[in-house]
């Protein structure tokens, strides 16, 4: 795999732990993805964190320039990620990544997909969501 590749996505699963942390600590409980009342669809996180339940997923306003937005997969499941998401990040975090561009990933991402070192999810439900393939 592409290893400017390997490192956002990692990045950004890194990231996605973090809002789903802040999600479970603040809204007191252990699944958040299964939001609802008395969960509100849209809050604040101890007073100084937003966020935003859509569809199946989460945007998460850790900070100003901070944000994430993940859907989840099946269970709960926090690791997946797609093309528009992992552009979404880079784009928002271009200090972090000044040489990348959607181009670069689009293209990583269909290398990685044909290498079979990412998979998309065979659930209709969460079926736009990839995951790492065991060791990659």
């Amino acid at each position: 795999m592409n290893t400017e590749l390997r490192k956002i996505i990692s990045d950004f699963q890194d990231k996605v732990e973090e809002a789903n942390v802040l999600l479970k600590k603040y809204l007191d409980t252990d699944e958040p993805h299964n939001w609802g009342p008395p969960i509100e669809q849209v809050g604040m996180l101890g007073g100084k964190y937003k966020y935003l339940f859509h569809g199946v997923g989460c945007k998460v306003e850790i900070s100003k320039q901070d944000v994430v937005d993940f859907d989840y997969g099946p269970n709960g499941r926090i690791d997946g990620f797609d093309e528009w998401r992992l552009c979404g990040f880079v784009n928002a975090r271009k200090s972090q990544y000044p040489n990348v561009q959607e181009s670069h990933i689009n293209l990583w991402f269909q290398e990685a997909v044909e290498a079979k070192e990412i998979e998309k999810s065979d659930s209709r439900e969460y079926g736009n969501l990839y995951y790492l393939v065991a060791n990659t």
